[in-house]
């Protein structure tokens, strides 16, 4: 899922298609304004042995896809809840699945845990 790439938000600021936070909300920026793909990957490649839902013998790579959707949805569906839009993130998983051994049945809980993590209210709080 490459949709918030730095060079997608660069050619979306050149072509004047670029995101906006909704009106009033606290900082001014929105979700996609805050996402760090980068930040994100290595914060879950760092702590996803330490969920409950991790299972033994299965890779970072396994639960990447899942973190990603999470990450990504959160975003992409700013302003609706996780549990609103489950079934399209459960699409987008499947799309962008890739070599996951996990079923979104299974993944959904990392996809919840990095949809999450943006509740966070401090922002120093998601980089650690």
């Amino acid at each position: 899922m490459a949709g918030f790439t730095p060079e997608r938000r660069q050619a979306e600021r050149r072509s004047g298609t670029e995101r906006r936070s909704p009106p009033g909300s606290a900082s001014g920026r929105g979700i996609a304004d805050l996402l760090d793909p980068a930040g994100e990957e290595a914060y879950w490649r760092e702590n996803y042995t330490a969920q409950s839902y991790y299972e033994a013998g299965l890779s970072y790579d396994d639960y990447l896809p899942g973190y990603r959707t999470g990450w990504e949805g959160r975003a992409r569906y700013e302003g609706r809840s996780f549990d609103e839009v489950e079934r399209r993130l459960a699409a987008d998983y499947e799309r962008h699945r890739g070599g996951s051994r996990l079923s979104w049945e299974r993944n959904r809980h990392a996809a919840r845990a990095a949809w999450d993590r943006f509740d966070a209210a401090d922002p120093f709080e998601r980089s650690q």
